[in-house]
């Protein structure tokens, strides 16, 4: 026996006796091993950030593979070895390939999803797998990036094998090798600590003996299931038997006609070879999870967790597969349908467990099929698995095997539908009259996966799939899988090309500069919030959260609470010496609840302890006493109920009604479009540090420092002055950090002033899922009259946002949904109301568009609808309706808000873009195609954009520099914006090399701090380049003309004679380099410091009136769209993009091209696979990556085109003349929704429009086929 663990981590052994085996690897790597470039995304398996490298021996070999570090037990690691993001480079600090290749091909944008990234690569790397194109859906499945859209991060995959090998990995890979080796042993490890055991066995024999001795303890092989009891449960696990190191449970062999699985095979191993024996499995065999989740995962505990969404049980179920279970010496063969007897229990006994799996191998008549439906294709529990082996014989049904898993509270078999099919012809009539039965064999649940009709219909669907499949070619039924196209082999454009270095400087204006963190990124070295060294005796604070959407507060007994073990203090809304408020403006969101709770999730008070662990167990103690209160939850609700935060708003131009009345032809309708959570990768974060004076430093992670600074000083009662708020870096934000940060930096700074201790608070997944705010989900209705040619009379549109239960931004956002509702349409009578309504529901917050998608949609569905109706090419009544073209400003120039387009180049773009995307063939081709194709169907759209840049509160476009230029000639850069992956802090230190004409490396640019750039406004708007690069160049300008003064005054020549060249500065006839001025102006006491400040010309907005000029220029862009559609299950796919975008002169063509294809990438999610779920009781259910379902690499289109309009520049003087390009490319993933339109009107002949709400998941497609073909059935 062996009481500890042995493992190497890095090249080191560790040895370790008293540590929890349940602590995870991601704690232990983080806070004990102080390794922090390893990230928790979602203590769950699901998102990737945590990937590290195991090595094991198997057969004498090293075996290297990905796993999820978050719910990797410590203790299962005896033997092992570890590696992490930071052991690749090598010594002296060069990266390794896989880490060049991702800073090459700008592989990273925020960076903290990049390590899991990285990590991925590299075992596949090591491993010698393909690293080809093809191979990335399935190789990066497991990890999840917000950012980029994962073409740049394929790139890299593509790019590795150009590099050398590292020289230094040979000697390491032995170096493992042998230790592997030399601790490799037979022994069974017995650990005990924290109150927690782990059995260790090493062969079969002596695990029947540990398990036989100790028959109630949690059995764990990969902890894929377990490891959540946890990591989310947080519960204790008592005794715990690991499986992984018995190798009887680890082979797989065939004979005799039958395939024979250990228990332990890992899912991997155990796919690989059910898909080589049975290829009609392999489809769904891939879809199996992802990389890191198969590698640890063993094919024993799909079985056994028993899960009526288990993939595994429905195949094995059709298969008639015998279960081997053991206990003691005794051993019995279970058939595995008397296996799962109810939910949460199987035919098992005490100390019993599986032993192995046996398969029969059906012979050559077998007619396989197996199908799995999610709502997105990787990485997605199924909301219905269904397999099916049926045997005709003569056209005769002779057997019937049919299993379900989704519909019935375990994996079943359907016996009144196979007994339907027994004895008769296979045929559609024969298949058709066994539908009843589905309703005697299941009763399917709803739940936040799939509604019970859905269920229902998608099961019977795959009845008809299977029947087509056995009688027609496999083409014409299946949506292909990943890596492919319905249009051909994987394609990418180009997306950069790499400039020459600009005036002869690397990184100046213009260059593709790399990002400025990139190589931290790939290395680990990038430091976030949470990776901060906290001082030792830091606090750790747990929030507890309402469990009810609406209540009077009757009582709080907190006592328990207090006297829990660990824990120094607990704040409630009593303990706040200031305001008890956190909203951003109007005063209506307590930090903690005072006597009502309005949402579910709702903070209650905050825990502050010696440990994470220790607060929540803590938080869990308080008793609760609450009067429940109606909820109001949907946007239906509040209209039905008139529940309203403001009184309704009109934005309105003309007549609309009486044009409407007037016009030749009128429609009307309703579209649905749902929320968005921002899933950045990195979660709330904020930690506060008391200092002198009972001042306070915050290290918050968020876009808008100085409300964070605001809002804490107004809690403690402080003046701004004493409070310091400092961000370098955020994992992402895309709007979620504007104002979702107040609460955690608020009740850190709470804590920390109460105990003067630092303290931390740092939300889970599912905390930060359920506590912040998401964006806005609308109802529109609109009514609209137009001509014959689709030109618009008269449009009204009534716009519905959920706002939840306070302002928060909602008015600002609804506004500027108003603003968006012309899109690049002319708008001559117009009239739109905007109803902001208050739920009980979280505050809805900014998110990437700020309500202008939604106010896109809107027409773009008008558009849309009236091209269906008068039979004409969508794109042709666009552009009937466009704008004045620039250069051509008249009556067609003018907004509803009275604004003049005087930029407008959308009908050029458009043009240009219909040309290269080859829009019009294409479109006839798929509508011949949709002629020819029962099943399968394509869509098809080209949809413009035009974004307004500025904020709509005219006082926040200002922005604020300081720069200093030290007197070896280095420069340091601060600024009052904030770098969350949108390169800001890149292109901005590109503006000032450009400025003094030095190389990039000159330029070091600092964390943004309240205390060296005041009075910021958030980074957002898409203005963030605009405003801080124009500051930063003022300040530039100032020093280099006190320089130049005093660089003429020693040359006794003109200012004018003073020019600043790459590296250099010519003085009239003579040159001098640029440090040597420096030095010189510095012993000549000439200031080498400047503020630099810009406020944006010529906006105003008269919100009263609702007239004015909100916005300095517009963005432009387009994009054609192709997908496809399975009119049996609802699935889609993206299967082309095509885009051109005006961002006026590129800053950074790398940074902007990254934006494009990560905001449409994001955006399609948002209209495709990303669903907000909440249950009937107003309670969050899709507050994981588990059930919330953001796009993966396999999502994005195999064929992407993405190119720059380069025609023109900025025609207002922004930095560079160059354009805003954070929100405005979101908005090219409306494309897509029309396509995926197009494709289900194509399902009914284009007799009926689909009205298809948003996002289109494949329920939701699904019943639009439904609904089009019934028309199309009841117009024949």
């Amino acid at each position: 026996m062996r009481d500890s663990i042995t493992f190497r981590l890095n090249g080191e052994t560790r040895v370790l006796h008293n540590v929890s085996p349940i602590l995870t690897l991601l704690n232990y790597l983080r806070e004990d091993a102080a390794l922090r470039g390893t990230k928790e995304g979602c203590a769950e398996g699901d998102c990737g950030a945590c990937t590290v490298v195991i090595g094991e021996l198997v057969e004498g070999k090293v075996v290297h593979r990905a796993v999820n570090a978050c719910i990797q037990f410590i203790g299962m690691l005896e033997g092992k070895s570890v590696l992490t993001v930071e052991y690749l480079q090598a010594p002296g600090g060069r990266l390794h390939p896989v880490q060049q290749a991702m800073v090459d091909e700008h592989g990273s944008q925020c960076g903290f999803c990049t390590p899991g990234f990285v990590m991925s690569l590299y075992a596949a790397y090591i491993s010698g797998q393909p690293m080809d194109a093809d191979s990335a859906p399935d190789l990066l499945a497991g990890n999840l990036c917000r950012c980029t859209g994962y073409g740049p991060i394929m790139a890299a995959q593509t790019a590795i094998g150009n590099y050398p090998a590292p020289d230094w990995e040979a000697a390491r890979l032995e170096e493992e090798h042998r230790w592997l080796t030399d601790n490799a042993h037979g022994e069974t490890v017995d650990f005990i600590a924290d109150g927690q055991r782990l059995l260790s066995p090493a062969s079969i024999d002596d695990l029947a003996a540990c398990y036989a001795v100790n028959p109630d303890a949690v059995l764990v092989a990969g902890a894929t299931d377990v490891g959540l009891r946890v990591t989310k449960a947080h519960r204790k696990l008592g005794t715990m038997i690991h499986l992984g190191r018995v190798r009887e449970l680890q082979t797989i062999k065939r004979d005799q006609g039958k395939l024979t699985i250990g228990a332990g095979v890992t899912c991997t191993d155990a796919m690989a070879t059910i898909a080589g024996i049975f290829p009609d499995f392999g489809e769904m065999i891939r879809r199996f999870g992802a990389v890191q989740v198969r590698n640890a995962g063993t094919i024993g505990g799909n079985i056994a967790n028993a899960s009526p969404i288990g993939d595994t049980p429905p195949a094995l179920l059709v298969l008639e597969a015998t279960l081997v279970l053991r206990k003691g010496d005794g051993r019995r063969r279970l058939p595995i349908k008397e296996f799962f007897i109810d939910y949460g229990k199987q035919d098992r006994a005490p100390g019993e467990f599986l032993e192995a799996i046996e398969i029969p191998i059906p012979g050559p008549a077998a007619r396989l099929g197996c199908y799995k439906l999610t709502k997105r294709f990787d990485q997605d529990i199924s909301a219905v698995c269904g397999c099916f082996d049926v045997r005709v014989e003569n056209g005769i049904v002779a057997a019937a095997r049919i299993a379900f898993g989704g519909m019935a509270v375990i994996p079943k078999r359907a016996r009144f539908i196979e007994a339907a099919l027994l004895g008769n012809p296979w045929t559609a009539d024969t298949v058709e009259s066994a539908m009843a039965d589905f309703d005697e064999d299941f009763t399917p649940i709803t739940d936040m996966r799939a509604s019970a009709a859905y269920r229902m219909q998608s099961a019977r669907n795959m009845l008809r799939k299977y029947h087509l499949e056995t009688t027609q070619p496999l083409s014409e039924t299946r949506l292909v899988g990943r890596g492919a196209t319905l249009s051909g082999p994987r394609r990418d454009s180009s997306l950069i090309t790499e400039s020459a270095d600009t005036d002869g400087i690397e990184g100046g204006v213009s260059s593709a500069q790399r990002h400025d963190s990139g190589h931290k990124h790939v290395s680990g070295e990038a430091i976030f919030v949470d990776d901060i060294p906290a001082p030792a005796d830091t606090l750790a604070i747990q929030i507890a959260m309402s469990d009810r959407p609406h209540a009077r507060i009757l009582g709080m007994d907190l006592s328990a609470v207090e006297t829990a073990v660990g824990v120094v203090c607990v704040i409630t809304a009593a303990d706040i010496p200031g305001t008890n408020d956190i909203s951003p403006a109007m005063g209506d969101d307590p930090l903690f609840a005072d006597g009502l709770v309005e949402y579910a999730g709702q903070s209650l008070f905050a825990v502050a302890a010696e440990t994470l662990e220790a607060a929540r167990a803590a938080a869990t103690l308080a008793i609760i006493d609450y009067e429940d209160l109606a909820a109001i939850v949907t946007v239906d609700d509040a209209m039905d109920a008139e529940s309203y935060l403001e009184t309704p708003y009109v934005m309105a131009r003309g007549d609309a009604a009486q044009a409407i009345v007037e016009a030749p032809h009128r429609i009307d309708g309703r579209i649905y479009i749902g929320g968005q959570e921002h899933f950045y990768l990195e979660g709330q974060v904020a930690l506060a540090v008391p200092g002198e004076d009972g001042d306070v430093t915050v290290h918050c992670s968020t876009q808008h420092p100085s409300e964070i600074q605001h809002t804490v000083a107004k809690v403690l009662g402080l003046a701004n002055h004493a409070v310091t708020v400092e961000i370098r870096r955020m994992g992402g934000a895309f709007g979620g950090k504007e104002s979702n940060g107040n609460l955690p930096a608020a009740a850190a700074a709470l804590v920390a002033r109460k105990t003067g201790r630092a303290a931390k608070v740092c939300y889970d997944r599912d905390q930060d899922m359920i506590i912040t705010g998401k964006r806005h989900d609308f109802r529109i209705d609109y009514r609209v009259g137009f001509d014959g040619e689709g030109l618009i009379q008269g449009v009204e549109f009534d716009q519905a946002a959920r706002c939840g239960m306070s302002y928060d931004l909602s008015v600002p956002i609804c506004d500027r949904a108003m603003f968006h509702a012309d899109n690049t349409y002319y708008l001559a009578n117009a009239r739109i109301t905007s109803y902001r309504c208050k739920t009980n529901t979280v505050s809805n917050t900014a998110f990437r568009g700020f309500g202008g998608p939604q106010g896109m949609i809107g027409i773009e569905r008008v558009i849309d609808e009236i091209a269906h109706f008068l039979g004409k090419d969508p794109l042709a009544v666009r552009r009937a309706n466009f704008y004045d073209p620039q250069g051509a400003v008249g009556e067609r120039s003018v907004t509803p808000y009275d604004m003049k387009v005087e930029d407008c180049i959308i009908d050029e773009l458009v043009e240009e873009l219909r040309k290269t995307a080859d829009y019009d063939q294409r479109r006839d081709d798929i509508r011949a195609w949709n002629l020819t194709s029962s099943v399968l169907k394509r869509g098809i759209a080209l949809t413009p954009v035009k974004f307004g840049i500025s904020f709509t509160l005219t006082f926040l476009n200002q922005a604020g520099a300081l720069v200093h230029v030290y007197k070896d000639g280095s420069i340091h850069l601060n600024h009052g914006g904030t770098e969350m992956g949108q390169g800001l802090f890149t292109k901005v230190a590109q503006v000032v090399a450009e400025s003094f004409q030095v190389d990039i490396d000159k330029v070091k640019i600092s964390a943004t701090n309240t205390g060296k750039v005041p009075n910021t406004s958030a980074t957002a708007a898409s203005s963030g380049s605009d405003l801080n690069g124009m500051a930063a160049d003022d300040a530039c300008r100032k020093i280099k003309a006190r320089l130049a003064r005093f660089a003429a005054e020693r040359r006794q020549t003109t200012e004018d004679e003073v020019q600043f060249l790459p590296g250099e500065v010519r003085i009239g006839t003579e040159k001098i380099s640029f440090e040597d001025l420096i030095g010189d102006a510095y012993r000549a006491r000439v200031p080498l410091s400047a503020t630099g400040f810009y406020a944006t010309p010529k906006i105003h907005w008269d919100r009263a009136r609702a007239k004015g000029r909100p916005f300095f220029y517009f963005a432009y862009g387009a994009a054609v769209t192709e997908v496809a559609i399975d009119t049996l299950t609802g699935e889609n796919r993206v299967i082309r993009v095509d885009i051109l975008h005006d961002v006026g002169t590129s800053l950074n063509s790398a940074i902007d091209l990254g934006q494009i294809e990560g905001g449409y990438v994001q955006g399609t999610g948002w209209l495709t696979t990303e669903e907000l779920w909440w249950n009937d009781k107003g309670i969050l259910k899709t507050h994981a990556p588990s059930t919330y379902k953001i796009p993966v690499c396999g999502d994005r289109a195999p064929d992407m085109r993405i190119n720059l309009w380069t025609r023109g520049e900025n025609s207002e003087k922004t930095i560079y003349r160059s354009k805003a390009v954070g929100e405005p490319p979101l908005m090219l993933c409306i494309s897509a929704l029309m396509a995926l339109s197009d494709a289900v009107a194509g399902a009914g002949g284009y007799t009926d429009y689909p009205a298809l709400d948003a996002p289109a998941t494949p329920e939701r497609i699904l019943a639009a086929v439904h609904r089009v073909r019934q028309q199309m059935e009841g117009a024949a």
